[in-house]
């Protein structure tokens, strides 16, 4: 939904993104996953507390909390978004609606309802996206149209090489910032590990990672195909400046919508994919976050009698956890640009604790005195240069990075 808005805007430099995924797949498989399953733990942060201290783990844990508040209202609001887009119905009635069927599945199946709902909901992104892609490019002549149409409009410049620290994009951002900020979604990620252990050998699992690694570059390769293509068809009449959309984030239902006048039932498997992709995502949220809350937190508290009740715990915390991130779809509403927002949340977070884990498993040497006092004064940095670019933004004291519009 996001991304081939961005390259519609700013161009096709996220290319770089989809051909750096894989080594960040392979890195995690070869590097660290080896580590993480011989530490023998449950959890991904339980690793900090065999490796440094139990003061690493909670921290790392606190993190990851914090982040997934912000991203669980975002996976929820993107399809709300566009269900509206097709239908006229609320994003406020639209959003409870998708919580409430993820929290229900997940709840009652944990980890086994997750991976088999994931596997259903895979098939229809992929195949959403491939039908949209294939008829997009019929749609505006071909291949060659939409190649000669975006190399007209600067949207293939991506051989930006300037070392640039305050421009939006560039040739080195892409290589170094955007490898790093999908190592964290890797590497870091607990909702990746737990599907690493529920396969029966290392092996297997290092197979899984790197061929997610390829998938979701080939993935990203397709966004960027896309946020072309919509540039062909808007490039003599750009929707943002006509008003016809008001947000970035309307560009891709919009363009769906309009293409397919002349093709019954488009818009319906374009909705489709995006509920599949949403569903996907937060359900691997919701079992993810409940078991960290639950291991990190709770059973520190709770007496042998109550941990015996280790269902009913877990279900409290994925239904609060829930009723949060609906609600604080109010506060991703009011978001001019969701991209940009979440990779400054996921940097300073998952940044962070990717800093951590590269420190523990590649240095020796490392203690839990220095790690903490690195991780400190990472936060510290990242949230100061991070937010204090959004607040910039919301001022409206950034340069315009956007390309011309036709």
């Amino acid at each position: 939904m996001t991304y081939p808005a961005d390259v519609y805007k700013y161009g096709s430099i996220t290319l770089w993104l989809a051909l750096m995924l894989p080594v960040c797949g392979i890195v995690y498989a070869y590097v660290f996953l080896p580590v993480l399953i011989k530490a023998e733990v449950t959890n991904l942060y339980g690793y900090f507390e065999k490796r440094l201290s139990s003061t690493c783990r909670i921290l790392t844990s606190v993190i990851f909390t914090v982040m997934v508040v912000f991203y669980g209202p975002v996976v929820i609001y993107v399809p709300s978004l566009a269900f509206k887009q097709a239908t006229g119905v609320d994003v406020l009635i639209v959003a409870p609606v998708i919580s409430a069927i993820c929290l229900f599945y997940t709840a009652i199946g944990g980890i086994k309802a997750v991976i088999w709902t994931d596997t259903f909901q895979f098939t229809g992104t992929v195949l959403s996206t491939l039908l949209i892609t294939i008829i997009g490019i019929i749609s505006v002549g071909g291949i060659e149209t939409v190649w000669n149409t975006s190399m007209a409009g600067q949207r293939l410049d991506i051989f930006n090489f300037r070392f640039d620290a305050t421009a939006r994009d560039t040739f080195w951002s892409m290589i170094f910032g955007a490898t790093i900020h999908w190592s964290c979604f890797t590497i870091t990620n607990q909702a990746e590990f737990q599907k690493c252990q529920s396969v029966s050998t290392l092996k297997k699992a290092q197979f899984c990672v790197v061929l997610y690694g390829f998938g979701v570059g080939a993935l990203v390769f397709l966004t960027v195909v896309n946020g072309n293509i919509m540039y062909t068809k808007y490039s003599k009449c750009d929707p943002l400046s006509t008003r016809q959309v008001y947000r970035d984030d309307q560009l891709l239902p919009y363009y769906v919508l309009d293409t397919s006048r002349e093709i019954p039932g488009l818009p319906g498997i374009f909705i489709a994919g995006i509920f599949c992709a949403a569903l996907s995502t937060y359900s691997v949220v919701l079992n993810a976050v409940a078991g960290v809350i639950y291991e990190d937190y709770l059973k520190r508290f709770l007496s042998p009698e109550k941990q015996k009740n280790r269902e009913g715990a877990i279900l409290k915390t994925i239904v609060c956890y829930g009723v949060v991130s609906t609600l604080l779809v109010l506060l991703v509403q009011s978001l001019s640009e969701i991209v940009p927002f979440m990779i400054t949340v996921q940097a300073i977070g998952k940044g962070c604790i990717l800093g951590l884990m590269i420190l523990g498993v590649l240095v020796p040497v490392a203690n839990s005195k220095g790690a903490i006092c690195g991780a400190i004064v990472a936060l510290v940095l990242m949230s100061w240069i991070g937010f204090g670019r959004l607040w910039y933004s919301l001022e409206g004291t950034l340069r315009d990075a956007s390309k011309p519009m036709s």
